[in-house]
């Protein structure tokens, strides 16, 4: 074939178990604790977590398939694969309802069920410039994956991510649904004046409409909810669980890099930049700083744009002590969590020979480098590039204060003698 100079196929499959729990399940379950008292120090043992019996090895079977292509006298290398893997016995922390009064005490770890990822994965290396005196390469990776949970445990369970002590859920997996999708209200603006005294607030989450502005309900510059669902299938004119549904999913839609690497005479330049789309965030920590219920917590400027009667154009609902519904897991605060980042440039120069030697050093290249100069996103936070909270795939993306990757800047001499 003209212009192919390299062709390979590619087939593979495997299984792997595994039995790291998640982050967070201490072993043993039982933790020494240390107490003084008259009678001095008096060693103690409390549950950390519940233990589970019946625990299993959680396994990974993959199944892939690819090409390598070289076209055009090596100009072009192209990588592609294509692939399935499956989880099946997931070991994941149970849901248990707050009843039992575990508190701080972890759920017992179980095998959760199953779930597939399917993908693919495409590399591009070019070689644009070839000179004496010049060379320019470029490398580009794409990725992209759809999750699903195939099956649980049990048909009529399914696996939440809590976080504040297990007592806020901001997640909810269920069969056919990618595991750790955002769960809550969808919002619909602000309720007005006229909504208030026209008697036109709905019943929302068991929290009637207020009589007044200072009293327990629903009241002007609250958050309106919309009624999606009864327990008709239908709108039925409250809002209530029925109108709770998925709203957002922590997987991005496709990931991607490009390198470009350029060379000129003893000179060097290396830029490399690196995304994601589509993937939502849940901003826990604007939650919490933009939540304006109570006087304790320290909150951000822009609760100033806050509702007021003087300010009823304002998006950010009132400050109130009445209705928590306003701080509720909705899509309030979730966000979208594409960026393009500028991962890293680096600068270098390679000292000619002639004058390493009169130093009695074989080589040296002097060099400066730039790691996470500037991320380009929508995302409020501090850093859209989050990961799993407590590395737990039920709590992906939700940003409780995560630390950003920092910003380091490098100015180093490579010698060789």
């Amino acid at each position: 074939i003209k212009g192919l100079d390299y062709l390979k196929l590619r087939i593979g499959g495997g299984a792997v178990g595994n039995q790291n729990t998640p982050s967070g399940s201490p072993t043993p379950p039982y933790t020494q604790l240390i107490t003084f008292n008259t009678n001095g120090f008096g060693p103690g043992n409390f549950v950390r977590n519940i233990g589970n019996l019946d625990l299993q090895w959680e396994s990974v079977t993959t199944y892939n398939a690819g090409v390598d292509i070289s076209l055009f006298n090596r100009k072009v290398d192209i990588t592609l694969d294509v692939y399935k893997k499956t989880t099946e016995n997931m070991l994941l922390f149970s849901s248990v309802p707050n009843f039992l009064g575990l508190s701080s005490v972890q759920p017992p770890i179980l095998n959760a069920g199953k779930m597939s990822n399917k993908g693919i994965d495409l590399a591009i290396t070019t070689y644009n410039v070839n000179k004496k005196n010049f060379t320019w390469k470029t490398n580009f990776i794409f990725s992209h994956y759809k999750n699903v949970l195939d099956e649980l445990i049990s048909k009529t369970s399914s696996l939440d991510g809590r976080i504040q002590f297990n007592t806020v859920t901001v997640t909810h997996t269920v069969p056919g649904q990618p595991v750790g999708s955002f769960y809550g209200g969808i919002t619909n603006g602000l309720f007005t004046l006229a909504d208030a005294t026209g008697g036109l607030i709905p019943v929302q989450f068991d929290l009637p409409a207020a009589i007044s502005a200072s009293t327990a309900g629903t009241w002007a510059g609250d958050i309106r909810f919309k009624d999606i669902s009864g327990p008709g299938g239908k709108p039925d004119g409250k809002i209530d669980n029925f109108d709770v549904t998925f709203i957002g999913s922590p997987h991005p839609k496709f990931t991607y890099g490009l390198t470009n690497n350029f060379k000129y005479k003893d000179f060097d330049l290396s830029l490399f930049l690196q995304g994601s789309y589509g993937a939502k965030i849940y901003n826990y920590l604007r939650r919490q700083l933009e939540g304006i219920e109570n006087l304790y917590s320290n909150q951000l400027n822009t609760v100033l744009n806050r509702y007021t009667a003087t300010n009823t154009g304002a998006t950010m609902p009132r400050f109130t002590f009445n209705n928590k519904n306003n701080t509720s897991v909705s899509d309030r605060f979730v966000e979208d969590g594409s960026y393009l980042r500028i991962q890293n440039i680096s600068i270098g120069y390679n000292v000619p020979k002639n004058i390493a030697k009169k130093a009695l050093m074989s080589n040296v290249r002097i060099y400066a480098s730039a790691q996470n100069l500037y991320t380009f996103t929508k995302y409020t936070g501090y850093d859209p590039e989050i990961g799993a909270f407590n590395r737990t795939i039920t709590q992906m993306n939700i940003d409780n204060g995560h630390y950003p990757n920092p910003r380091s800047f490098t100015v180093g001499i490579n010698a060789e003698f």
